[in-house]
């Protein structure tokens, strides 16, 4: 299946260099004291809607092999679930990356763009965000592919625009043309209640 993430407006979802089957062990592993569900019916659609990320009960991901050895995870948090990002990157030693995509001209009032990059225990963020005014913010050593001419832009919100993030996706390659080809064989979710 392909997702055209270039149309979106808004897209969450966090992009991870290991095999499917492993990140779902992982979980069932450290979700089997909580009250997690793990399901294999999954529909795809509400989560690319920017609403879907407003509705945090239950906590919900939902989990796509890419290929043998990539795995992407679309959740249900306003803020892309981070925490559980770092979780599988960590304790499965993984190259990860978060990204958050916004079209700052359909969400003017709230928007920003956030790439945070993991690889060999370094980490990479860079992000703009609009609070009362627009912020520009990173840390760590930039990546290869990361054109830092980019965060001289005199309007912090063009430092990394939708445009900007969609070609770290092309050269990262989670993406090519906006297209994220997802496989629903071994596709799951999970969702957290409380």
């Amino acid at each position: 299946m392909n997702i055209d993430i270039a149309v979106l407006d808004a897209v969450l979802f966090s992009y991870f260099w290991l095999d499917i089957q492993s990140v779902k062990e992982y979980l069932m592993h450290t979700e089997k004291m909580r009250n997690a569900v793990f399901s294999e019916n999954i529909d795809i659609k509400p989560m690319l809607d920017l609403n879907y990320a407003y509705n945090p009960n239950p906590k919900r991901a939902t989990f796509y092999s890419v290929s043998e050895n990539v795995t992407i995870m679309f959740p249900n948090l306003q803020d892309g679930w981070v925490t559980r990002f770092y979780s599988i990157a960590d304790k499965l030693k993984a190259k990860a990356c978060y990204m958050k995509i916004m079209d700052y001209k359909k969400f003017p009032a709230d928007s920003s763009n956030y790439l945070i990059h993991i690889e060999n225990s370094q980490k990479r963020i860079v992000y703009t965000l609009r609070e009362s005014k627009w912020v520009f913010f990173e840390q760590g050593c930039p990546l290869p592919f990361e054109n830092t001419a980019y965060y001289t832009e005199k309007q912090k919100k063009e430092r990394l625009s939708k445009e900007i993030m969609l070609e770290y996706c092309e050269s990262l390659g989670i993406a090519k043309n906006g297209i994220v080809t997802i496989n629903d064989d071994r596709a799951f979710s999970y969702e957290l209640y409380w």
